[in-house]
């Protein structure tokens, strides 16, 4: 049932039908000269959606100053026969880092919808490494966190968040790695209520994105800890769950290097640190 009907029935039948009001869900994927695998990324989640009743839902890309066709590639896409999960791409004039793109997408999920919409947003990336079959599981979560029995629309529009605790081997590179980068974390951010911050992998309602992506000084790989950094400062409450994750071959972080992108997150950390605790020259949006 599509989000125009639901409240034209609680229009007329409040009681009867406040339990039916279901958040439309926007996946939402920044995307920077993905144009190799974007694709397939956006076939694989509109074949999941397209078979999930419970939800109105569509994708947004934002093509982060690509200088391949990615834009090209989501357009193409979207004209695929997949009615029911409609796709739009919004294009950066330059690359900005995976936080700013987020954060453009989520000023125009706020720009075109109204601000008592029930609107959920769930973060991915472009290379499809974490199945969407955890929405599954985090919705319920999110549910919980919002204290939703019925699903109101006043219920969506409180302050939530889900992030998805990626299960890396410890052994791998990247399972030392992220080990090594958490600790760091723990240390100069005191814990962030998470065991992994980095996760792309976020379900939150978007009153809490535009929240907590609203002027993100952090715009790349580290931004996801100045965002669990807010949500912390300002009580949003917050959950998580434990994923299965596979990194795809043409990983950004790899192609950067490891360790340069690593050495580049601790020198962003440091400074998120120095900045909101001690100078003051950050400050954390006001709720």
């Amino acid at each position: 049932m599509s989000t125009s009907l639901l409240k034209i029935c609680l229009a007329l039948f409040p009681i009867l039908c406040n339990s039916l009001v279901t958040p439309r869900l926007v996946v939402l994927i920044p995307a920077y000269n993905e144009a190799d695998r974007i694709g397939s990324t956006l076939e694989s989640y509109r074949n999941f959606l397209t078979l999930q009743e419970t939800w109105d839902c569509e994708i947004l890309v934002v093509d982060d100053g690509s200088s391949d066709s990615t834009s090209q590639v989501v357009k193409q896409s979207a004209k695929q026969d997949f009615p029911e999960v409609p796709v739009q791409c919004v294009s950066l004039s330059n690359n900005q880092g995976k936080g700013g793109a987020l954060s453009r997408g989520i000023q125009h999920i706020a720009e075109i919808n109204s601000e008592n919409d029930p609107i959920l947003i769930l973060t991915q990336d472009a290379d499809g490494s974490g199945d969407l079959k955890y929405l599954n599981q985090m919705y319920p979560e999110l549910q919980r966190l919002v204290g939703s029995g019925t699903a109101s629309d006043e219920q969506w529009n409180v302050k939530a968040l889900v992030t998805g605790n990626r299960n890396y081997n410890f052994f791998s590179p990247r399972g030392i790695t992220r080990w090594g980068f958490q600790t760091c974390v723990s240390i100069i951010m005191g814990g962030l209520g998470v065991q992994d911050s980095q996760c792309g992998y976020k379900l939150m309602t978007l009153p809490t994105a535009t929240l907590l992506y609203k002027d993100l000084h952090l715009k790349g790989w580290a931004h996801d800890v100045e965002v669990l950094y807010r949500a912390k400062f300002l009580g949003v409450p917050l959950a998580q769950i434990s994923i299965d994750w596979f990194d795809k071959d043409g990983s950004k972080v790899v192609e950067a290097g490891v360790l340069n992108v690593s050495v580049q997150m601790l020198r962003d950390i440091l400074r998120l640190r120095w900045e909101y605790s001690v100078s003051g020259a950050w400050k954390v949006p006001k709720l």
